[in-house]
């Protein structure tokens, strides 16, 4: 847990830092599906055959149907009329919930003709409450610190006079081997909380590699005030 400290007018400034991992709970697969046929809402999965095809596909590798949501369909008509037999094109997300499946989810969507995986987003479903333990245990280590400082200055600690922290993460894609590996790490300042998206590159494909590191900092200052004298 780095650290520093300083004083600048009766102010104790203290600064420190964590690093954490989290690792994925559940990922969502967004897949763009072209079919021959139009519908909407649920009746896509059923009736489109395409899609209904990619459905068959996930189930026989455990995937349930409620994992399944129908995003967006767009549909392409000829000189402007719309009927059931005019082609659509299906964004479909599907939640992955059994992380050690992924790996033969993605390569049996790559044998899917008319399917495309568009992204893969990770999901962090404790990292809130995660969140808030680390930035509490530095705000306690804040105080211990600031005590310490004080005490070898010969200066008594007052109150908080103002805190912040800042948080910022980054992803390491290698020493996981496998065919969608590899990478190096990227980093990405004050990266908000919740879902992470990984989108497709030339270089990297789509890595399925589903940990990632949180940084916390914070900064406490403290006010202080010479020590009565004996």
């Amino acid at each position: 847990m780095p650290e520093r400290a300083a004083t600048e007018s009766g102010i104790i400034v203290v600064e420190l830092s964590s690093e954490h991992e989290l690792e994925a709970d559940h990922v969502d697969a967004v897949v763009d599906v072209k079919a021959s046929s139009f519908f909407t809402g649920n009746a896509a999965f059923a009736n489109a055959k395409e899609v209904a095809a990619l459905v068959r596909l996930m189930e026989d590798l455990g995937v349930q149907a409620s994992a399944f949501t129908l995003q967006s369909v767009q549909a392409e008509t000829q000189e402007g009329l719309l009927t059931r037999s005019s082609s659509a094109l299906y964004t479909v997300r599907i939640r992955l919930v059994e992380m050690t499946r992924v790996g033969d989810v993605l390569a049996a969507l790559s044998g899917l003709k008319q399917a495309t995986l568009r992204e893969l987003k990770w999901g962090y479903t404790h990292e809130p409450e995660a969140r808030q333990d680390w930035l509490e245990a530095l705000a306690r280590e804040s105080v211990k610190k600031a005590r310490r400082v004080a005490a070898g200055l010969g200066v008594t600690l007052a109150g908080l006079h103002r805190f912040s922290e800042r948080t910022w993460e980054s992803r390491a894609f290698g020493n996981h081997g496998g065919a969608y590996g590899g990478g190096n790490e990227d980093v990405m300042p004050m990266a908000p909380s919740g879902s992470y998206s990984v989108k497709r590159t030339a270089a990297l494909g789509f890595p399925v590699s589903h940990r990632k590191k949180v940084h916390v900092m914070a900064t406490a200052e403290f006010q202080s005030h010479p020590a009565p004298e004996s």
